[in-house]
C-alpha cells in the first residue's frame, strides 16, 4: 500500500484505495447530544461533519484519481429537476464501489464493516439497505474564471443523500431537502464508533460477492 497523494493509499495490484479519516460526531452516549441526521458518508473537514460518519483530510479529487489508479470509470452524480411542477430524479452513474469502515473495537479488535451498517431508520430502525455506491466522479465548476473539482469545495466526498457534486454517490436518490423528502436516516448509535476513533475508508471494485 503506498501514499499516493496526502491521506490517500493505493494498492494498484490489488485494486484497493484507503482513506485516513476519524469518526467527527459524538452518537455513542444517548444523554450526550441529540440524533445525528445524516446527509453524507465521508466529507472533508470546514463542511458537513456534523452530519457524516467519517471526516477525513483526503481531497476529494485525490480519490477521484486514486479510484482511476485501479481501473474504475467515472459516470456522473445524481441531479435534480424540476419539470411542470414536478421534481424529477436523475440518478447517478459510474461503476460500483464498494465502502468498508475500518477500525479499532474498545477491546483492540479490528472491524471491517460496511459503511451502511452503520446508519439505520429512526422511525423504524432497520439498517440502511445493503449495497454499492458508485464512481460518479464529482463535476468541473468554474468560479471566477477558474475550474474547480466541486467536491474540493463542498466537501461531498462519499453521498447519502444527493447534493449532485458527490465523488462517490449512492445509486439511489435521496433529496436532502426537508421540505421534499423527511430526513429518517441516522448514524446508529449502537454501531457507529465513539466520537474521535480513527477510521479507515476502503474503497473497493463493487459489484462482487
Amino acid at each position: 500500500m503506498q501514499e499516493a497523494f496526502p491521506h490517500v493509499f493505493v494498492d494498484i495490484a490489488n485494486r484497493v484505495v484507503e482513506l485516513e479519516g476519524v469518526v467527527p460526531i459524538l452518537v455513542d452516549d444517548p444523554d450526550a447530544g441529540p440524533v445525528v441526521y445524516l446527509e453524507l458518508i465521508a466529507c472533508i473537514p470546514d463542511t458537513k461533519e456534523h452530519e457524516v460518519l467519517v471526516m477525513t483530510q483526503a481531497l476529494p479529487s485525490h480519490v477521484h484519481a486514486a479510484l482511476l489508479m485501479i481501473d474504475l470509470e467515472p459516470g456522473a452524480p445524481g441531479a435534480w429537476e424540476w419539470r411542470n411542477g414536478e421534481l424529477i430524479a436523475h440518478p447517478p452513474t459510474g461503476d460500483p464501489v464498494r465502502v468498508e469502515l475500518v477500525y479499532t473495537d474498545a477491546r483492540g479488535r479490528e472491524r471491517v464493516e460496511p459503511a451502511w451498517s452503520w446508519v439505520s431508520n429512526l422511525e423504524t430502525g432497520e439498517t440502511f439497505p445493503a449495497g454499492d455506491w458508485v464512481f460518479a466522479g464529482s463535476r468541473i465548476v468554474e468560479h471566477m474564471g477558474r475550474e474547480f473539482y466541486d467536491a474540493d469545495g463542498t466537501g461531498t466526498l462519499i453521498g447519502l443523500t444527493t447534493f449532485g457534486s458527490e465523488t462517490i454517490a449512492w445509486p439511489e436518490m435521496i433529496s436532502h431537502e426537508a421540505a421534499i423528502e423527511e430526513p429518517v436516516w441516522i448514524a446508529d448509535p449502537e454501531k457507529t464508533p465513539a466520537l474521535d476513533t480513527p477510521v479507515t475508508i476502503r474503497l473497493t471494485p463493487g459489484g462482487r460477492d
